[in-house]
């Protein structure tokens, strides 16, 4: 069977597996379906190790001791490994295995046994070697999946794609329970305890869409601020010791990563000379959080504090060394996954010559920023960001971030007041899997839809209405970015909607029919 193959009947078997009819079902959560209820899963690590995934529902099997097995082809009749796991209960009987020793660059195929039970099979795969030529990379790039607030269909077609991996760029659980305009049931309160947010995963990972994308293709995720708690940095995590600890203790045991420091997320996967992608957090070590008001804010003191910084000095570091090398070992496309978005929000533009003249002490890049979430509540690190870019020369950059529950496109200039000046990225915000859109108020954001949403500087492109989802294609000479958009509260899988094409050596995005 072709990996084409493996993908149509793979999604399908999943969708009806968990849609099962079954009896004894909890209170707070879906009904057990199987050994394997909540399906199974794979991480991108390396040239020679997969990540592999799964959980025993013990409302169905008491067995702890699993046996995994991974194969050169999807009907699983040339096992290349095999081995022993177990589905701690102090884990919440979730498993989670490093398969090492396999080749480079290509795609495994494994599964799960408890006793006779067998799980559903799933796909992972190997880096390309260091050095390597590959011809292509496909991505899909997504964030901000809130179960109640609508629908994965998304990930129904990301699951029927034929792609290389996942970019999940944050918010996989929101801790905060069903929101106002829930379409689906999240019979939750505030996450507080390991439980609670247990509880959140378990009920996430019962959606056959998102169990069939898992199984399909390998993921590399990082997390945004709804896996532990809206809004937060590296003061209110130290505040709140225990909760934090809950919720990263659940995120690492439920999602595809291998843990590698403590808490450290931040990471790179080289895929040869092709691409260097690169993970990063600006979530935990980010300054603290400044008081900002509803209609805007302005940038004073404390926002403009050169020690301020959404990434640390450690990963910060890190990443200009991972940036500096790529850029030296002449890897082609350098792909940086970020949670909030890079390019300025800004309504209302304060650094012109008429507002210099009323006031001298104006600070660069002045004015009213919608949100300050976002690096917009950073500018001293952004400008260290567009500074290393600039002075090291790294070349054909592509910024991939979710958050804001819209679509985004926008040039990364090195001055983003002067749009004669170079540009140093392309940014492309994918919108949510089924969070509530950016703008609820249909009528006012209506205008803007494939269009330009008021800020300055502008953006090349806004969504702002529908939920959806990214596709990234790199070639040693063009980068391709799809956005796909629908409406989450149907079941529906998106349309395309907007796509750009990038040349290799050219940091120009051109608009393209979206196919």
């Amino acid at each position: 069977m072709d990996r084409r193959g493996f993908l149509r009947i793979g999604a399908t078997g999943l969708g009806v597996a968990a849609l099962a009819p079954t009896v004894g079902c909890a209170p707070d959560e879906p009904a057990p379906s199987g050994v394997f209820a909540h399906g199974v899963a794979a991480g991108l690590h390396s040239d020679s190790e997969v990540v592999l995934w799964t959980r025993v529902d013990p409302r169905v099997s008491d067995v702890t001791d699993l046996t995994w097995e991974v194969a050169t082809d999807s009907s699983m009749s040339n096992i290349v490994a095999s081995g022993n796991v177990t589905a701690s209960p102090a884990a919440d009987h979730t498993a989670k295995v490093l398969v090492g020793g396999l080749d480079a660059d290509r795609s495994w195929w494994y599964r799960f046994s408890a006793g006779t039970a067998v799980s559903p099979i799933g796909r992972a795969r190997t880096l390309p070697s260091p050095g390597s030529s590959p011809d292509s990379l496909r991505l899909a790039f997504a964030s901000c999946q809130h179960y109640s607030a609508g629908f994965y269909g998304a990930w129904r077609q990301v699951a029927e794609r034929d792609l290389d991996a996942v970019v999940f760029l944050g918010d996989y659980i929101y801790e905060i329970g069903e929101g106002p305009l829930g379409v689906r049931w999240e019979p939750f309160s505030v996450a507080l305890t390991l439980d609670d947010y247990r509880k959140r995963y378990r009920l996430y990972r019962s959606d056959p869409d998102l169990q069939a994308a898992h199984a399909a293709h390998p993921w590399t995720v990082v997390w945004d601020d709804h896996e532990v708690f809206n809004d937060h940095d590296a003061a209110l995590l130290a505040a709140d010791p225990a909760r934090a600890g809950a919720a990263h203790q659940a995120w690492f045991e439920y999602l595809p990563v291998w843990p590698t420091d403590g808490t450290q997320i931040y990471r790179s996967f080289r895929w040869g000379k092709l691409a260097e992608l690169t993970m990063t957090d600006t979530r935990q070590y980010r300054s603290e959080h400044l008081p900002a008001t509803p209609i805007g804010t302005l940038l004073d003191a404390a926002y403009l504090n050169p020690d301020r910084s959404i990434y640390g000095e450690t990963q910060r570091q890190w990443l200009f060394d991972t940036l500096a090398a790529a850029q030296h070992d002449g890897v082609r496309w350098k792909l940086l996954g970020n949670q909030v978005m890079m390019a300025p929000l800004r309504l209302v533009d304060l650094d012109e010559p008429i507002w210099r003249q009323l006031d001298p002490n104006l600070p660069p890049h002045q004015g009213l920023y919608l949100a300050t979430e976002s690096w917009d509540g950073f500018p001293a690190e952004r400008e260290r960001m567009l500074e290393f870019l600039s002075t090291e020369a790294i070349g054909d950059v592509i910024v991939l971030t979710g958050d804001y529950h819209a679509f985004f496109q926008a040039a990364i200039h090195r001055d983003m007041d002067n749009p004669s000046s170079p540009v140093l990225a392309q940014e492309f915000v994918v919108s949510s899997i089924s969070s509530t859109p950016f703008n609820l108020v249909e009528h006012i954001t209506e205008a803007f839809n494939g269009g330009t949403i008021p800020a300055t500087p502008p953006f090349a492109y806004s969504d702002t209405n529908r939920n959806g989802i990214g596709y990234l294609t790199v070639t040693p000479t063009e980068a391709t970015v799809t956005f796909s958009a629908h409406d989450a509260r149907s079941t529906a899988v998106p349309s395309p909607a907007a796509a750009w094409t990038m040349a290799a050596g050219d940091p120009t995005a051109t608009r393209v029919t979206p196919t």
